[in-house]
């Protein structure tokens, strides 16, 4: 089984720079952007939760793609008929967005730039997936899948805001 090192070091991060330890140390994210990501979606990370599966409070996961522009896009589907776009960004410091495990960032791309309230189920269902990734998170076989993988500051300035949707 790789270790929480190896998997920062596959994903571009120090130890450092996450504040597991040691003084603050670069990041080398943007060497892994370009990289050409020819696996799938990070599936494996969700401890076996399929395509349809339900996330509680009405959601369910409805798609995920391959790393991207520097992040797995999640689509969530509510009963109600309701969308919402996640990200799944590597972590690089303080934590970004609605949920957070030790080495990702769960991203809602709504167009609020936080300035309004995100509905409490999707919230909770959020919770719900961050909680299956971080007993997930360290298991071997991680690094193909997650080539590619930036924090989302590091995204938003290489690609634009306006690009990330």
């Amino acid at each position: 089984m790789q270790s929480r090192r190896d998997i920062l070091k596959m994903m571009g991060l120090t130890a450092g720079a996450l504040g597991v330890g040691g003084a603050a140390a670069a990041t080398s994210l943007a060497a892994f952007a370009d990289a050409s990501n020819q696996s799938g979606a990070p599936l494996w990370l969700f401890g076996g939760l399929q395509l349809g599966a339900s996330l509680g409070l009405g959601w369910s996961l409805s798609a995920v793609s391959p790393v991207r522009m520097g992040a797995s896009v999640l689509d969530l589907v509510h009963r109600d008929g309701s969308v919402a776009r996640v990200h799944l960004c590597a972590r690089e410091g303080r934590p970004k967005g609605l949920a957070h495990t030790a080495l990702f960032d769960l991203v809602l791309m709504d167009g609020a730039q936080g300035d309004r309230a995100t509905d409490e189920r999707l919230g909770r269902a959020l919770l719900n997936l961050a909680s299956r990734i971080k007993q997930n998170e360290l298991s071997a076989g991680a690094s193909d899948e997650l080539r590619g993988l930036l924090s989302h500051l590091d995204r938003v300035e290489r690609f634009g805001p306006e690009a990330l949707v």
